[in-house]
């Protein structure tokens, strides 16, 4: 047990000494234009009902998530097999089935993670669970499926996050959790909303978060997005809140002021990254490093829905700002760090999915914490979620009633 704790201190340490490359400039790409050509073939496999994530298994097959709550394992030819014992969830607004991962030690375990909007009294909370995949003649089953974690905050609507990345080294991992369009709770360090947490494979606080054994804040200054606008252009107003509780370790929280986190990503060189959207304007790709504060609902590059504008983070040299963001936005689905052959000339950049602008965007990565725009391909379809197969190749879901899944081939 010594000889594992200190593993896992020790790999904590790497994580963290490698999260301290600084990033460059700010880059603003929402106004890049798409190129003339797309150098991949887009062929749709399957149709379903409001897809949201697609989990690869090591042969191939893909279990995918639908919005509204089924959850199917899928041949790479488009064969589709339901999967029993899927939880319950809410579907409303942005809320349902959500997020599907296979254990970093799969192959093993057989385990998957679900994360979802777990219906209860008052409305619905973001839950983490944890069951095996088991396979039968034409069957597939979550057995022994447990809630992990779950954030206890109820309510209806907002955008829940729910995005998951195993840290290198699987032995923890990660998970967003959006504020729920309620501002406030990204700055309370008590409330798990607006955070990216470190979690053991158990749901357990993971040792070594930057957040444990403190206490929280009593107040924190937040912008009050109810501020008069013509006010707000000159002198923004900014309220102090007062959390009760304010005694809870958040031993859990490993960044905060988020706001709706989709993509969470390890890149080949170890470092985190995360993609959220912004309003009217500001969806980032940041590079997350332990204890810092991104900065929402306090400063970001846009405005708010209601017209009233937020302060710049140029302002606040305390809180971490986004490497790349785009006004207008691309309103990401989510991304992932290509690794494979069949696009040699993408290796260890990242593609994104854009629902606003129904296109593939690409970033490439200097290794040094730095991050540039390269092509946007329109591809004509809203991009909820991208993969990248075992064998190579890319495949994606779009975000429609129907939706179909998508298997990319280069020209």
């Amino acid at each position: 047990m010594k000889a594992l704790a200190s593993a896992v201190v020790a790999s904590t340490a790497v994580m963290m000494a490698l999260a301290t490359g600084t990033a460059g400039a700010q880059v603003n790409a929402g106004e890049q234009k798409p190129e003339a050509s797309v150098p991949f073939n887009m062929d749709q496999v399957a149709t379903f009902n409001l897809p949201w994530r697609i989990a690869f298994l090591p042969d191939g097959r893909m279990l995918i998530t639908e919005k509204v709550g089924p959850v199917w394992l899928v041949t790479p030819q488009g064969q589709k097999t339901p999967v029993s014992n899927a939880p319950a969830v809410l579907f409303q607004g942005q809320g349902g089935m959500l997020g599907i991962y296979a254990s970093p030690k799969f192959e093993s375990d057989h385990f998957v993670y679900l994360t979802y909007a777990e219906p209860g009294d008052g409305g619905s909370s973001l839950a983490l669970a944890k069951a095996k995949l088991s396979f039968g003649e034409g069957t597939a089953s979550l057995d022994n499926l447990q809630v992990i974690w779950r954030d206890g905050e109820r309510g209806r609507g907002g955008q829940f996050g729910a995005a998951i990345a195993f840290s290198p080294d699987g032995q923890s991992l990660f998970l967003t959790v959006g504020d729920r369009q309620r501002f406030t709770p990204a700055q309370d360090p008590n409330q798990p909303l607006g955070k990216i947490l470190r979690l053991t494979l158990d749901g357990k606080p993971a040792p070594g978060n930057p957040g444990a054994g403190k206490t929280g804040e009593k107040s924190v200054p937040v912008i009050d997005p109810a501020r008069d606008t013509e006010a707000a252009k000159t002198a923004p107003v900014v309220r102090t809140y007062e959390f009760p509780g304010a005694n809870l370790t958040p031993a859990e929280t490993w960044t905060t002021g988020h706001r709706t986190q989709y993509g969470l990503a390890f890149a080949p060189d170890g470092r985190l990254w995360e993609l959220e959207h912004g309003p009217r304007g500001g969806d980032e790709l940041n590079l997350i490093e332990p204890g810092k504060n991104y900065g929402w609902p306090l400063v970001s590059y846009s405005t708010n829905y209601n017209g009233v504008p937020i302060p710049s983070p140029d302002t606040r040299a305390d809180l971490a700002k986004p490497v790349i963001y785009w006004t207008p936005v691309i309103a990401p689905g989510n991304f992932v760090f290509y690794k494979g052959n069949k696009f040699p000339q993408w290796q260890g950049s990242a593609l994104i999915g854009g629902m606003a602008t129904r296109s593939i965007s690409r970033v490439t990565f200097d290794g040094k914490g730095g991050a540039a725009p390269a092509e946007r391909w329109d591809v004509g379809k809203q991009i909820r979620d991208i993969a990248v197969a075992p064998d190579g190749t890319v495949w994606v879901v779009e975000n429609g009633n129907p939706g179909g899944l998508y298997k990319l081939t280069a020209k």
